[in-house]
């Protein structure tokens, strides 16, 4: 132990919480065979869930993990370090085993560690315990998340709203199955391997593309529309919730023939080969897609091996790779940042292509039933998180791409008025400037490399990568132990006599807090007018010019709010989100008519920018997309006279825009109108808000429309 900290240690506590049973979870078969895969071949590199909220994701995770059984851990060990693996001991239990030459074991449940959305990089990898360091005087590591995991599942809800820099660590974890610490005076190494699981709603936000490849296997699920199906599904929770002993009773059974399968698997997935015909196949595959990199091909390799020992057999065929080719690639193509769909459709038709037939056939050509393949055909799941059943037959998955109406966090449904056909997107090379295309709307003309530097790490944040310490506190409270105990050293000669016992005191001046530094980005407000002043074709090109300008937030990784005016009022279409295949989704069939509220609309756009400014260190732009004749009043007006109206609605613009000025809103007015009938009111706009002002390109042909 020369030269390591000292760990320290926490009592194991059981869980005897009855959990839903694997087997009885209905539906979502790409979801379960992922995970079974991963269990039986760890390297095959976790799982992505993506997806709608309450589809068993979380529930599947803890269901598989009871399906286990229990591990045999090193008594007393804070790692669950396998006494039969000297390879992947902890450095305290090889000083055990070198001292005493064997280790003592018990049992233990396969730990499911669910990491929070705000959990702390110290809080994940471990750090020093500061009460034993104030008792004992000595530095401590009290382990993390990461070591509750090991020979476990790590799962991460939300894991595209988790800090990247958590993310990245996770993963380098994941891919070494070693855990290293080298933070705040302390030294600490362990074994951390686990499955892991992250799930999320694409449309709440996406993972960088650099992390997608990281994760081994990406599955979507959907939720259930047929409505027999939900009210099955909801008797089948009140069964397991009234009476758990009896429903986990009746699946017994077949979690115990379940069990028996995986275990067998994975000791004979070492002997499982894939025949060199088929790797060329698969390397075909992958290079047809363009799949950058070779994790792909490593990936369908292993998920094939994985499937092929989960059935029984020790050579793989194109059957497997055609079951694990989706789940496989459809995260690592290249893609449109604006399309939605996924990739999963153009896996299979290239595997299609390449492999022939379709159809799930076993190496006896034989089409195998889904009780045959380990996949649970029995009606039931967890019903708090949506699963698919129909009673006495097959489900039907739901079309959520045709649903009209807009959930409560994108806002009301627009009704009314006319409808413009989907996004025309438009190439505005030589009509709109570069640096209205390109979003340069800080203040100032700095180069790309300067900005986005700034947009990435500004200033201090309250959450991100801990980058130091201050001897006052900013922008957080949270302690800093190294420099803080660092301080009280230095200070400790003039306290002795006054120590009360302990080994060190600590003073209010020793205090040092951390500073973290966090990719902060930019928020970007797209005010839109949909008023019936704006033709279809304005509207049309308008929205173009708009995608091109969501494809710039995402690369820059900027959150966009969307919201649009007409008739009397402004409408939140989106609030703040990192998701800008949402918001070009959102902009499809807008409503157009009515009356132009621009002070409505400039007000919403001026209360998003308040909210977001309690975010310090994240910028806020408005890019307002509109031809400016504004003929509706915030306030209700008392006169009929035209002029004093348009006085009043131009009092009451200048008055919001000073406002918006003063908060630090950058702006960019986008002039909808035709340059040759405006009267300045575009202008007028820019000049009021202190911003920028382009004009909108004239009529573009067809054969520009991307």
């Amino acid at each position: 132990m020369a030269g390591r900290s000292v760990i320290n240690k926490r009592p194991q506590l059981p869980n005897a919480r009855p959990v839903f049973p694997f087997t009885a979870i209905v539906g979502q078969e790409e979801m379960k065979l992922a995970l079974l895969l991963n269990v039986i071949a760890p390297l095959v590199g976790g799982v992505l869930v993506m997806g709608h909220r309450g589809t068993a994701k979380s529930t599947a995770v803890r269901a598989l993990a009871s399906l286990l059984p229990p591990l045999k851990a090193v008594r007393d060990c804070d790692y669950n370090c396998d006494p039969s693996d000297n390879n992947s001991l902890c450095d305290d239990c090889l000083a055990r085993l070198e001292a005493t030459g064997k280790l003592k074991s018990e049992p233990r449940a396969v730990p499911v560690v669910e990491l929070p959305l705000g959990a702390t990089e110290d809080r994940v990898c471990g750090t020093i315990d500061l009460g034993r360091a104030l008792r004992e005087g000595i530095k401590v590591f009290e382990p993390g998340l990461l070591a509750r995991a090991n020979r476990g599942f790590l799962y991460i809800d939300e894991v595209n709203l988790l800090e990247d820099h958590l993310v990245d660590l996770l993963l380098d974890v994941a891919a070494t199955s070693r855990n290293r610490v080298e933070r705040e005076g302390v030294s600490a190494e362990h074994p951390s391997r686990f499955v892991l699981v992250g799930s999320g709603n694409p449309e709440e936000g996406e993972l960088r593309p650099q992390l997608l490849d990281r994760f081994g296997l990406s599955v979507e699920v959907e939720t259930v529309q047929d409505l027999d199906s939900r009210v099955f599904i909801v008797e089948r929770r009140a069964a397991f919730d009234s009476d758990p002993l009896k429903f986990l009773d009746a699946h017994r059974d077949e979690q115990e023939r379940l069990r028996g399968r995986v275990l067998k698997a994975a000791r004979s997935f070492p002997k499982v080969e894939v025949p060199r015909s088929l790797l060329r196949s698969i390397a075909e595959l992958c290079i047809r897609l363009g799949v950058d990199g070779h994790r792909g091909e490593i990936t369908i390799a292993r998920a094939a091996r994985a499937l092929a020992a989960f059935e029984g057999r020790r050579k793989a065929t194109a059957e497997d790779v055609r079951r694990v080719a989706a789940m496989s690639l459809r995260h690592r193509l290249r893609r449109d940042p604006l399309e939605q769909s996924g990739g999963g459709a153009r896996v299979q038709t290239a595997v299609e292509e390449l492999f022939g037939g379709s159809g799930e056939k076993g190496s006896d050509g034989e089409r195998k039933t889904a009780d045959e393949r380990g996949v649970a055909k029995n009606p039931g799941g967890d019903q708090s998180e949506n699963s698919e059943a129909r009673p006495g037959g097959r489900m039907k998955s739901g079309e959520n791409d045709n649903q009209k109406n807009v959930d409560a966090r994108r806002g009301p449904r627009l009704d009314g008025g006319n409808t413009v056909a989907p996004t025309d997107e438009v190439r505005l090379k030589q009509n709109l400037p570069a640096e209205k295309a390109d979003m340069k709307l800080r203040a100032g003309r700095v180069s790309q490399t300067a900005r986005r530097a700034n947009s990435r790490s500004t200033s201090y944040a309250r959450r991100g990568r801990h980058v130091g310490a201050a001897s006052a506190e900013a922008v957080t409270r949270a302690i800093a132990p190294d420099a803080t105990l660092r301080a009280a050293v230095q200070g400790h000669v003039g306290r002795m006599n006054d120590s009360k016992g302990l080994a060190l005191r600590i003073a209010p001046e020793d205090l040092r807090y951390k500073r973290f530094r966090a990719k902060t980005g930019a928020l970007f407000i797209f005010l839109i007018d949909t008023s019936g002043s704006m033709a279809a074709n304005r509207i049309g090109q308008a929205k173009g010019a708009l995608a091109q300008l969501l494809r710039r937030s995402y690369v820059n990784r900027d959150r966009v709010s969307l919201i649009s005016f007409r008739k009397r009022e402004a409408t939140l279409l989106l609030a703040p989100s990192a998701s800008a295949s949402l918001a070009h989704k959102l902009l499809d069939e807008l409503p157009v008519g009515g009356a132009t509220p621009l002070a409505a609309g400039l007000m919403r756009a001026l209360n998003i920018s308040r909210r977001a400014s309690i975010e310090r260190a994240r910028r806020t732009n408005l890019v307002v997309f509109t031809d400016g004749r504004a003929n509706v009043p915030l306030a209700e007006s008392l006169t009929k006279d035209g002029a004093a109206l348009k006085n009043q609605i131009r009092d009451e613009i200048r008055r919001i825009g000073a406002t918006l000025r003063g908060a630090g809103v950058t702006s960019l007015v986008i002039d909808t109108q035709n340059r040759f009938t405006s009267n300045g009111e575009g202008q007028f706009l820019a000049e009021t808000l202190g911003g920028r002002y382009a004009q909108l390109p004239q009529l573009i042909s067809e054969s520009e429309l991307l």
